[in-house]
């Protein structure tokens, strides 16, 4: 077991997974039902922000690594060994992201504000 002693953690005491986004790393974490999973930030850095989903969490982490453990096992992920650059933000990101829907951060759709209207839904099927 590791020393959390600057962490956060979350338990999934559900019957289902849970899917844990960790972004800039773009990693994911299957948090199994009945686990535990922490997240220690490097350098005595607060973690960052946390949104939800109805199906998976994501993690904006703005310490520059992020150990993540499951059930008190260190992970091994990019996150904890590739440190983000220290001027990087969050809308940062999405402003370089933002034409390439295949990479967007954190699922976000193309447009999360517009809705598309039927006649969008058929050039879209039809692919016009």
């Amino acid at each position: 077991m590791a020393n959390l002693d600057n962490q956060w953690s979350l338990s999934n005491p559900g019957r289902d997974e849970l899917l844990l986004w960790l972004e800039p790393w773009a990693e994911e974490f299957v948090i199994p039902a009945r686990s535990t999973v922490a997240m220690r930030p490097s350098g005595g850095r607060p973690l960052g922000e946390v949104e939800w989903t109805p199906d998976h969490l994501i993690v904006w982490a703005s310490a520059p690594t992020v150990e993540v453990f499951i059930d008190g096992l260190l992970q091994d992920s990019g996150s904890a060994t590739i440190a983000v650059p220290e001027d990087l933000t969050r809308g940062m990101l999405n402003v370089v992201f933002a034409g390439q829907p295949a990479a967007r951060l954190g699922g976000t759709p193309v447009n999360g504000n517009e809705r598309l209207s039927l006649w969008g839904h058929i050039k879209h099927r039809l692919r016009w």
